[in-house]
C-alpha cells in the first residue's frame, strides 16, 4: 500500500534530479563539454533562456488575470451603485 510519505519522497527525488540535471546543463560551458554529450542535446544557452521566457510568460499571465479581475470588480461596483 502506497502512503503519502512515499509520494512525497518520490516527488522530492524527481525535483532533486531535475535540479541536478539543470545545474549540470548550465555548467557545461565552464568545463568545455557543451555539445559533446548526448544527455544534453540543446546548447547550454537554452538553460538560461528557457527559465527567463517561462518567467516572462508567467508574469504576463498572472498580470493579465489580476488586471481582468480588477476591471471586472470595478464594473460590478459601478452596476451595484447605480
Amino acid at each position: 500500500m502506497k502512503t503519502s510519505e512515499d509520494s512525497t519522497m518520490n516527488r522530492f527525488l524527481l525535483l532533486t534530479s531535475a535540479f541536478i540535471y539543470y545545474i549540470i546543463w548550465l555548467l557545461l560551458p565552464v568545463f568545455e563539454l557543451d555539445g559533446k554529450t548526448a544527455l544534453f542535446p540543446l546548447p547550454s544557452a537554452y538553460a538560461v533562456y528557457l527559465p527567463i521566457m517561462l518567467l516572462i510568460i508567467g508574469f504576463t499571465l498572472i498580470g493579465t488575470f489580476l488586471g481582468s479581475l480588477l476591471l471586472f470588480n470595478n464594473e460590478i461596483e459601478l452596476v451595484t451603485k447605480s
